[in-house]
């Protein structure tokens, strides 16, 4: 798998003024553990295309952050949520995905294999996997993952409606 990391400034991260070096360290421990993934594992070798439901499975460590590796059916979807504190990043591994990132408003980008996604700590967004084959990505979160807000789309405002701790639902 050959993956093609963004350049700064990192598409996907929203600034309001300057990035702190705590965001930027934090992205740089995610495209590292991503990057160091990728060289020594061959994260498609034990993944079931033929699941029916959306799967993620925690499979490593490192650089200071959590790897995660995700199974998307097609018709699959994350639903609105953001990822705590984290910063991170992540890439396509088979198929399309279309992310939607909420920014007041809904944007929205197909991510197709090898197209890696960069954000910060205050990234909301939705994945869908719009296509009729399952795809697949890989995840890091730095630091680890430990808390994600569910949002929902009411009369064009994202409203909190759960907060998932790391050990209660994953």
């Amino acid at each position: 798998m050959t993956a093609t990391f963004p350049a700064s400034p990192l598409p996907g991260i929203r600034r309001s003024g300057r990035t702190s070096s705590s965001t930027t360290d934090r992205l740089q421990a995610a495209r590292t553990a991503l990057a160091e993934h990728l060289a020594t594992r061959d994260p498609l070798a034990h993944v079931d295309l033929s699941v029916p439901e959306r799967t993620w499975a925690r499979v490593g460590t490192g650089a200071g952050a959590d790897i995660w590796l995700i199974t998307w059916p097609a018709g699959s979807s994350t639903g609105w949520h953001d990822h705590g504190s984290a910063s991170g990043a992540f890439v396509v591994l088979t198929g399309s995905l279309t992310e939607y990132v909420w920014t007041g408003v809904a944007r929205a980008a197909t991510l197709r294999a090898s197209t890696v996604r960069e954000f910060d700590g205050s990234h909301v967004h939705d994945v869908v996997n719009h296509g009729t084959d399952t795809a697949v990505s890989l995840h890091a979160y730095a630091p680890g993952l430990a808390a994600m807000t569910r949002y929902e789309l009411v009369r064009g405002r994202l409203q909190v409606t759960s907060v998932e701790q790391r050990g209660e639902t994953w």
